[in-house]
C-alpha cells in the first residue's frame, strides 16, 4: 500500500486505530502519519519483565 491508498482508507474509517501498523512496517513514515491523522506518531515502547525469586 502507498500513502494515497492508506490515506483514503483511513478517511473511510477502515484503518482507525490500526494505522500505526503501517508506520511500524515501513509503508508510511511518521511525517505521513501526521498528515493523515493530524497526530504525532509515538513509537511504542516495550517494558522488560523481570521476575524475582527468593529462596
Amino acid at each position: 500500500m502507498d500513502f494515497d491508498t492508506i490515506s483514503f482508507f483511513y478517511g473511510l474509517g477502515y484503518l482507525d486505530p490500526n494505522i500505526e501498523w503501517y508506520v511500524e512496517n515501513g509503508f508510511i513514515n511518521s511525517d505521513q502519519y501526521k498528515q493523515i491523522t493530524g497526530k504525532t506518531y509515538v513509537v511504542p515502547t516495550t517494558q522488560a519483565t523481570t521476575t524475582s525469586t527468593t529462596n
